[in-house]
């Protein structure tokens, strides 16, 4: 019986980091070391829009509105602050510890239509919710049609 076996010449040579990724975690045992490292917390975000304004709401769990500050500089919207690790008892034993901290810094690229000098934030549940309002000239309107009497409105 013959079998065809399909040549591949790059194979090899692709795949070569990969393992070389692989011999270096075996041999210093790192995997779980990186995996730790590269754990690092920032809120999730949901961004909505209307015909009014851009919401964006961001989960911080925790955290006080002292903790968190937000600005507005060229088109870009950055929130910063930190979730400070709670403090234990002296005699308290940790047996799992799966909750991050630390800082953040979240930045989002704002539309030309965004008013950046009426945003107004709240912070409730653990959910931090940014408004950012639509600038006049860019919110739709309708525009009526001179002349014939018939004639309907359309939306612009």
């Amino acid at each position: 019986m013959t079998y065809l076996t399909r040549y591949r010449p790059w194979s090899d040579v692709l795949s070569f980091p990969r393992e070389m990724d692989r011999w270096m975690d075996d041999a210093f045992n790192t995997r779980n070391w990186f995996r730790l490292a590269d754990r690092q917390w920032f809120p999730v975000a949901d961004v909505s829009e209307t015909s009014d304004h851009l919401t964006l709401r961001l989960e911080v769990p925790g955290m006080s509105a002292e903790n968190i500050k937000i600005g507005v500089e060229n088109n870009t919207l950055t929130v910063r602050g930190e979730k400070r690790h709670e403090t234990k008892s002296e005699d308290e034993t940790v047996y799992r510890a799966e909750r991050s901290y630390g800082a953040f810094e979240r930045s989002f690229s704002l539309p030309w239509h965004v008013d950046h000098e009426d945003v107004s934030a709240k912070l409730e549940n653990g959910v931090l919710t940014i408004r950012l309002p639509r600038r006049e000239e860019a919110k739709p309107r309708e525009i009526a049609i001179e002349g014939d009497s018939s004639a309907k409105k359309i939306e612009g």
